[in-house]
């Protein structure tokens, strides 16, 4: 079992993230981390581009909440890209303001209207000559279950229903209606732009996503999802609060949900696990990588015992009939905290010396599991060593000796020199240490060709990709695409790329499994995602740089990828259509059969740091 987690809160990752999340402050910050965005002094010595008229626009004369632009921070231009032009950053910068502007005066009041259920306010938003739009004949999705009902409706490529005003607020009104009491209602922006480019003064449009969600009665929770494409009057303070502003608006796609009860709830007292000795980002405030859950029958009872990592404390949860769970680390010898000066505490459950028990690989030391009894120290028998600024740790047994093998996924403190070149800073890399018995390992990282080309990785999985009987192996990428390493069966891999062009960025989690039940396995890669990165790149203009590099910039911010394993080594880019690239930042997927249905889900993380339960990221 592999974990994945971060190299730390200073990872140019995360502060990369931090800029494309805040919306008004991305252009600027998205193109300064790019490496490209060249200081005021780089631009005189590079250079401008032509203005074409193109690159004229009228600036909104209406500066609703007093946004200020950030200094352009000096960095070394890169030779072969020309600076982007002023007007062209200034336009960037004005779409963004204009966003937070249709936030805080427009969506706000349309989700408070629809709170209430208040038909008279919602048509005050609407233009006099308002058109809406419906899905005609939709494709239908749907799953039914004892515990949820729930129904997509998607564009089938019919031209859609036209509605006049008050029919559209009816339909609204409709989808507002079963639930009990006042739901919670959010408008997300997706997509903004004037409908002309760079004409600010002109109609404006977009796309966004409308969310409702509380109960349809006390304890059956019900969610409604609407896309929406919408174009209205130029986004300022003084259009959006006279009313009138919203032109036209599009339902492109709708999903319901509703369950007899909440499918989670939260029982970690009451099963027997002590989560208040966590480290809590929430309740202390210091961001700090937190460990991980591993599983594992570690005394072969046919229950499944979980062990907790953390920066306070490690615990060994043995499982109990009906779901309980006893605390047992001082019982079988393991460390109740962790030893030495470790940020981050990695594990892996393996059976390292082949008796049939799986031993504990747990930060810096190794376990021998005695019988399921207990675990013995042995750190002091074996040249086993987990390097430092280690991420993640995936077994297999890759030569087929019969003796399990490790992968050690390591991360760099941060770029080389761009996110586009996609380089890594060095520090070591990523081990494949072969496991020659008696507790003995030998590095084969180089003579194997395991090293996947010194990319940052924060985990890795084991699959046999070509249904060779081989285990392969698939490295993602924290800068760019990962590579699959196919097994040659004589203790070497080739590198195989599952994409070929710009496709992944930001990878941080991955998990592999058979999702179509074709026999091949696929791959989910959890990669950075952000509505506002987005909004910037969707704003530049085709040919404000080289296509490779455009190309580049548009994988940054397209989310997380499904790949489906089609055999013969080629996979498909299915995470758009199948609805799973827009999660957050998905750092530890999972594919599991949740509801014993034969075909695997998806559970995915979503988010980065949360600073407040109330205030969740992602």
């Amino acid at each position: 079992m592999s974990k994945t987690c971060l190299s730390g809160p200073t990872n140019w990752v995360t502060r990369l993230a931090i800029l494309l999340a805040i919306a008004g402050c991305v252009g600027l910050g998205f193109a300064w981390y790019c490496g490209f965005w060249p200081s005021q002094n780089n631009q005189d010595k590079a250079g401008a581009l032509s203005n074409d008229g193109d690159d004229q626009f009228d600036l909104a004369e209406d500066q609703a909440d007093g946004s200020q632009k950030a200094a352009v921070i000096p960095v070394t231009a890169r030779t072969d890209v020309r600076p982007l032009h002023e007007n062209e950053r200034a336009y960037l910068w004005e779409i963004e303001h204009h966003g937070n502007v249709l936030n805080r005066y427009g969506f706000s009041t349309l989700a408070k209207a629809l709170e209430k259920a208040d038909a008279r306010a919602l048509m005050a938003l609407l233009a006099p000559d308002f058109i809406g739009y419906t899905l005609h004949q939709p494709r239908e999705v749907k799953v039914e279950k004892e515990f949820a009902h729930i129904t997509r409706l998607e564009d089938s490529g019919h031209a859609p229903d036209r509605l006049a005003a008050p029919a559209f607020v009816d339909r609204l009104l409709k989808y507002r209606g079963p639930f009990t009491g006042v739901p919670k209602v959010k408008v997300a922006l997706m997509s903004l732009s004037p409908a002309a480019r760079a004409k600010l003064k002109g109609p404006w449009k977009g796309l966004g996503q409308l969310r409702m969600w509380g109960e349809a009665a006390p304890g059956q929770p019900r969610e409604v999802v609407l896309d929406l494409k919408f174009e209205t009057e130029p986004p300022t303070q003084a259009n959006l609060t006279r009313g009138g502003w919203l032109n036209s608006l599009a339902i492109t796609q709708s999903l319901v949900g509703q369950a007899p009860h909440y499918l989670l709830r939260e029982v970690a007292a009451q099963r027997g696990i002590n989560v208040q000795v966590l480290h809590d980002n929430w309740v202390t405030g210091e961001v700090l990588n937190q460990g991980g859950v591993f599983l594992c029958d570690f005394d072969r009872d046919g229950i499944l015992d979980m062990l907790v990592t953390d920066v306070n404390a490690i615990a060994l949860y043995k499982g109990l009939p009906g779901g309980k769970c006893r605390d047992v680390t001082a019982k079988v010898g393991l460390p109740s905290i962790p030893v030495g000066n470790e940020d981050v505490v990695l594990a892996a459950f393996v059976d390292l010396d082949g008796d049939g028990w799986e031993d504990l690989i747990l930060g810096s030391r190794v376990y021998r599991n005695v019988a399921g009894v207990r675990f013995e120290d042995v750190t002091r028998l074996t040249n086993l060593r987990i390097p430092s600024f280690a991420n993640g740790l995936s077994v297999a047994d890759f030569d087929r000796d019969g003796r399990m093998d490790v992968y050690v996924s390591r991360g760099r403190p941060g770029k080389a020199d761009s996110w586009i070149d996609g380089k890594a800073a060095d520090r070591g890399g990523n081990l494949l240490l072969r496991n020659l018995g008696n507790w003995k390992f030998k590095d084969v990282t180089a003579a194997s060709g395991a090293a996947a080309a010194g990319r940052s990785v924060f985990t890795a999985v084991w699959l046999d990709a070509n249904n060779d009987g081989w285990p392969d192996l698939f490295v993602p990428n924290e800068f760019g695409n990962g590579v699959l390493l196919i097994n040659n069966r004589d203790g070497t891999f080739r590198e195989r790329l599952v994409a070929q062009d710009a496709a992944d960025f930001g990878t941080m989690g991955v998990t592999a499994g058979d999702i179509d039940n074709d026999g091949h396995i696929d791959l989910y890669l959890g990669n950075m995602y952000s509505k506002a990165g987005s909004r910037v790149i969707s704003n530049l203009r085709p040919d404000a740089y080289p296509p490779d590099i455009m190309a580049k910039l548009r994988s940054f911010v397209a989310g997380s990828q499904m790949y489906l394993n089609r055999g013969g080594l080629r996979f498909e880019a299915r995470g758009k259509p199948f609805q799973v690239a827009a999660v957050g930042w998905s750092y530890g997927a999972c594919l599991a059969d949740l509801d014993n249905d034969g075909f695997l889900d998806l559970y995915a993380t979503c988010g980065y740091i949360s600073k407040s339960r109330s205030e969740p990221d992602g």
